[in-house]
């Protein structure tokens, strides 16, 4: 360090004269606040002249000041003079030093120390900046903070999951409520023990010819007659679907042979399903009706449904014009296709088999990405069907919910169809033609439907 370069508080002594290299000595230099000894031994010396020196300046050390053994003493450019005292005086510690320490280095014979109590009075001085700095004391360490901007955002994302999860779990359980709460129940199932297995018994009804019914669901009334009437049954994991003609020649209990859909009209629901039971040997599980007006409603909720037909049709009495192959369809052309019979060359057998098509269709629209994600879809759907329903005073929307998967499973399995039919114009007892079971295949046909291991050959085949 150059003179000229020295603090205010460290000019050279004039009583000696500057060093050729005009360094300051080493007792003058800027240090390092040195960290004062707690050692208060007297230290030893092997060069006599460090010894006096230690000897000169021992009252420093002495036992009324514990806390500075240093040596100290005032020093300023004007000599030991009182009033070399009053300005720019500091103190630097000098701690006593080992003999190992010293060992091959020139220590000057008397050092003069600046005393370590107070900084030098210039602040832009080396030894006050390096000092400060290693006074401050070091802040403690803090966890990064996400910025005050991003919290919003965060909290946003937060509400927005909560309530998709509140309307995922919520908006199921409002459909179910909405279809349960609208079902039209009836005492419909009969007395016979459970079997394995699940069965449903779905019947359609038109009971205004025309239809004009608007689709509500009415009571039923003596004298109305099911139009469409199949049997659903779960059984093993293997859904199977079977349809049977409304013409059917079948004993009725408590009226005889008649047609099948005539048990409908003689005592409603509960009639048809023992009438049914006796014919399959199948307890029935759940009774599910649905008007044939509700088809309008639930192809138009759907937004409607393709309808394949491989003939033309211009029919009167259903309203239907038809060009031979497939088109989509609505719900007025959809109910005209369940109930036209009279051009079809299979009469009644084809109408069934026509309603099967409509009745699959329309599943296989419900499950579809467009109307299953669609809420307002799905609840055009639940109005529509929960007023057009009547179902057991033990079913409800659950059982509805199982129905269709069942009846969906059926149809991609290809296990749906009529029982083996031996004539399709059986005349007997003055009711007209009727559609006669072939009496040496229903036994097991009605077998394997209990057991649920029908197989698709085994349905009536048309030739």
């Amino acid at each position: 360090m150059s003179q000229q370069n020295l603090p205010e508080s460290f000019p050279p002594p004039k009583r000696r004269r500057p060093r050729p290299s005009q360094a300051v000595p080493p007792s003058y230099a800027p240090q390092q606040r040195r960290r004062r000894s707690a050692v208060s031994a007297k230290p030893t010396y092997s060069d006599p002249k460090r010894l006096a020196n230690h000897s000169e300046n021992s009252h420093f050390s002495s036992p009324d000041r514990p806390s500075r053994p240093a040596i100290s003493r005032r020093l300023n450019g004007q000599g030991d003079s009182p009033a070399s005292f009053t300005s720019k005086a500091q103190e630097i510690p000098i701690q006593p030093r080992s003999e190992s320490r010293f060992a091959g280095r020139t220590v000057p014979t008397r050092t003069r120390v600046m005393p370590a109590d107070r900084l030098p009075a210039d602040s832009s001085s080396p030894q006050r900046q390096v000092a400060a700095a290693k006074l401050e004391p070091t802040p403690p360490s803090r966890s990064p903070r996400i910025p005050h901007a991003h919290l919003p955002a965060r909290r946003v994302f937060k509400w927005a999951l909560t309530v998709l999860i509140i309307f995922v779990i919520a908006w199921p359980l409002y459909l179910w409520y909405l279809v349960d709460s609208q079902l039209n129940r009836v005492d419909a199932l009969s007395a016979l023990p459970a079997s394995e297995g699940e069965t449903w018994l779905i019947a359609g009804s038109d009971q205004r010819s025309d239809g004009s019914d608007g689709g509500v669901q009415q009571p039923w009334v003596q004298g109305a007659r099911a139009d469409s009437i199949m049997l659903l049954r779960k059984v093993n994991g293997v859904a199977e679907l079977v349809s049977l003609p409304r013409d059917t020649a079948v004993e009725i209990p408590g009226h005889g042979l008649n047609k099948l859909n005539a048990s409908y009209a003689f005592g409603g629901p509960k009639l048809l399903v023992k009438t049914v039971e006796g014919v399959s040997g199948v307890k029935v599980d759940h009774y599910v009706e649905v008007t044939m007006g509700a088809v309008t409603q639930l192809v138009d909720a759907v937004g409607g449904v393709e309808l394949c037909l491989d003939y033309d049709v211009n029919d009167a009495d259903s309203a239907l014009k038809w060009k031979s192959g497939c088109h989509q369809a609505d719900g007025a052309t959809a109910l005209a296709f369940s109930r036209m019979r009279h051009q079809d060359p299979r009469g009644d057998i084809g109408r069934a088999e026509r309603q099967r098509q409509v009745v699959s269709k329309l599943s296989q629209t419900l499950i579809t990405p467009s109307t299953f994600l669609n809420p307002f879809k799905q609840r055009d759907l639940a109005n529509a069907g929960a007023s057009n329903l009547t179902c057991d005073s033990d079913s409800g929307a659950w059982a509805l919910g199982k129905m269709l998967l069942a009846y969906r499973g059926a149809a991609n399995n290809n296990l749906t169809g009529a029982p083996p039919i031996s004539k399709l114009a059986y005349y007997k007892g003055g009711h007209g033609a009727m559609v006669q079971l072939d009496p040496n295949k229903s036994p097991s046909f009605w077998k394997s439907f209990q057991q649920g291991t029908l197989q698709p050959n085994q349905y009536h085949q048309f030739k």
